[in-house]
C-alpha cells in the first residue's frame, strides 16, 4: 500500500493499524482521503495517536464518509446531536457489562463506521478488542458457508435484555422499549459493499435468533458461531490513552470494551466521544 500519505503500522495478523502523521483536525484532500479509504478497507479498524479535536472538526471529520447517523438511546454531548457521549464512570452512562456486538444493528438502518475519540482515560484498563468477522467466514467450511449464507439472523435487542429491562425498570418500560424497536432481520452473512468481501453478521448482543429454524438449532448454532468468532487469532486489542482515535468498519467487524481490568471509575472516569456513520444504502429484509 502507498505510504506517502501518512505511516501504516499493522498491529496484528487480524486486523487492525496505527496511522502516524495524519492530523483528523484537518481537511482531508481527495487523494490522501482515498489513500485513507485503502487503508480502513484492508485493516478495518485504524488507530491514531495524540489527536486534538474540537466537536465542530470530529463531525466534519465524520461527515466526510457520509450521513452521521443520529442517536436515539446514547446521551449526546450538550449541543452536539451528531456526538454521542460514551462515558463510563461509577455513576456513567455507559454500562460495563457489554457483550460483544455489531453498532446499531438492532434497527433496519445500522451504522456504516464510527470515530472514537478519548478525552479522559484512565491510567490503565478499559482497552477495547476488535473481530475481523471476515477472517472468521472465511475459516469454516466450504459446507458450512455455504449453509450459512442461506440463512437469515433476527436481531433483538429488546428481547435480549428484556429480562434486564423488566428487572430494572418495570415491564411497562419493556413494553416502550420493544415499541421503539422492532426486531430486524439481516443476512447472516453479509457482502461488504466496497470490498465485496463475505462477513459474519451476527454478535452476542443484538442477535437472538436464525430464522426457520428450531429454538435448540438456532441457540447452538449461534452459540458455536459465537466460540469461534471471539478466538484470539481473529482479535486486535487498543489501549487507550487521551487523545486516542479509533475508526472501524462496523459491518465487517465486531467489538467490545473490557471494563473488568478498570480502575476506581469515580477518580479516573472515562470519557468518549463517538461520531457514527450511517449506512444508508442499505436496509434489514424485513424494513
Amino acid at each position: 500500500m502507498d505510504q506517502q500519505y501518512f505511516d501504516i503500522t499493522p498491529l496484528s495478523g487480524a486486523l487492525g493499524a496505527e496511522i502516524g502523521g495524519l492530523d483528523l483536525a484537518q481537511p482531508m484532500d481527495d487523494d490522501t482521503f482515498a489513500a485513507f479509504c485503502a487503508a480502513w478497507h484492508r485493516y478495518q479498524v485504524l488507530f491514531f495517536r495524540d489527536q486534538e479535536l474540537t466537536p465542530e472538526q470530529h463531525i466534519a471529520l465524520g461527515k466526510r464518509f457520509g450521513e452521521i447517523d443520529i442517536s436515539q438511546f446514547i446521551p449526546t454531548v450538550e449541543g452536539y446531536p451528531e456526538i454521542r457521549l460514551q462515558n463510563m464512570s461509577k455513576s456513567g452512562s455507559i454500562p460495563g457489562d457489554v457483550d460483544w456486538h455489531h453498532d446499531n444493528s438492532f434497527v433496519a438502518v445500522p451504522q456504516k463506521c464510527s470515530f472514537l475519540y478519548a478525552l479522559e482515560v484512565p491510567a490503565a484498563g478499559g482497552d477495547t478488542v476488535w473481530v475481523n468477522t471476515v477472517s472468521v467466514f472465511e475459516s469454516l467450511s466450504k459446507p458450512m458457508q455455504e449453509f450459512l449464507e442461506g440463512l437469515t439472523a433476527i436481531h433483538d435487542v429488546i428481547d435480549i435484555m428484556g429480562p434486564k429491562l423488566i428487572k430494572q425498570n418495570g415491564p411497562k418500560a419493556w413494553q416502550a422499549a420493544r415499541d421503539r424497536s422492532p426486531p430486524v432481520e439481516h443476512p447472516l452473512v453479509r457482502i461488504h459493499p466496497e470490498t465485496g468481501q463475505k462477513c459474519l453478521y451476527i454478535n452476542p448482543l443484538m442477535t437472538s435468533a436464525i430464522k426457520g429454524l428450531n429454538v435448540d438449532e438456532s441457540k447452538d448454532l449461534l452459540e458455536f458461531l459465537f466460540q469461534k468468532m471471539v478466538r484470539p487469532e481473529f482479535m486486535v486489542r487498543f489501549h487507550w490513552r487521551k487523545g486516542s482515535m479509533a475508526f472501524w468498519d462496523n459491518i465487517s467487524t465486531i467489538h467490545r470494551g473490557i471494563y473488568a481490568d478498570m480502575p476506581d471509575l469515580s477518580k479516573e472516569p472515562r470519557v468518549m466521544h463517538r461520531v457514527a456513520i450511517t449506512e444508508s444504502n442499505y436496509t434489514a429484509l424485513n424494513s
